[in-house]
């Protein structure tokens, strides 16, 4: 499959409508750099026994997805971070598996589904930081996981489970010092 990455040209998946504003087709990194990226997150997955079949176009068109967050890290951001990579990797696999399509607005359209699948990457992801003592990475995602549990768009029980787990990844990262 790896091989078949390589050869295949990323393509535009959504015709037609208004721009992504997280993907910068002008300043998007190579194809190969989002291959290499995907590949090192699966392998990483993999290490942890996650097996994850998100492919490079899906990690493509989900960037080209519309979403309702000021300040998203575009696509070029966050492929030099493989435990990002691996949580939306895990996120799109999530999606995917709800039955919703990568289209455009699938973010906008279905915000509690993909919060949902939000919630299980941060969880791996978070599983993955420890498992490699990623301790900086470790802190700045408990800021973000704060201001999760404080988000208008996410709802009450999310809101919750995401305080759970700053409390849990606060006692973790303790243990991990």
């Amino acid at each position: 499959m790896g091989a078949n990455l390589r050869s295949t040209p990323i393509r535009n998946c959504h015709k037609g409508g208004a721009a992504s504003r997280r993907v910068d087709s002008d300043s998007m990194a190579l194809n190969s750099e989002i291959n290499q990226a995907v590949e090192e997150a699966r392998r990483l997955l993999k290490s942890h026994g996650y097996e994850c079949a998100t492919t490079t176009e899906d990690l493509v068109c989900w960037f080209e997805a519309d979403t309702p967050f000021e300040g998203d890290p575009g696509l070029d951001e966050i492929l030099t971070n493989p435990l990002i990579v691996a949580h939306e990797l895990v996120e799109i696999e999530n999606v995917k598996r709800m039955g919703l399509s990568l289209t455009k607005d699938v973010i906008l359209e279905n915000l509690e589904k993909v919060d949902d699948a939000h919630l299980k990457a941060t969880e791996i992801e978070l599983e993955l930081a420890a498992s490699t003592k990623a301790l900086r990475h470790i802190r700045n995602r408990l800021k973000n996981i704060e201001m999760w549990s404080e988000d208008a768009t996410v709802t009450p029980e999310n809101k919750e489970k995401y305080r759970r787990m700053y409390s849990k990844t606060l006692r973790a990262l303790e243990r991990l010092v």
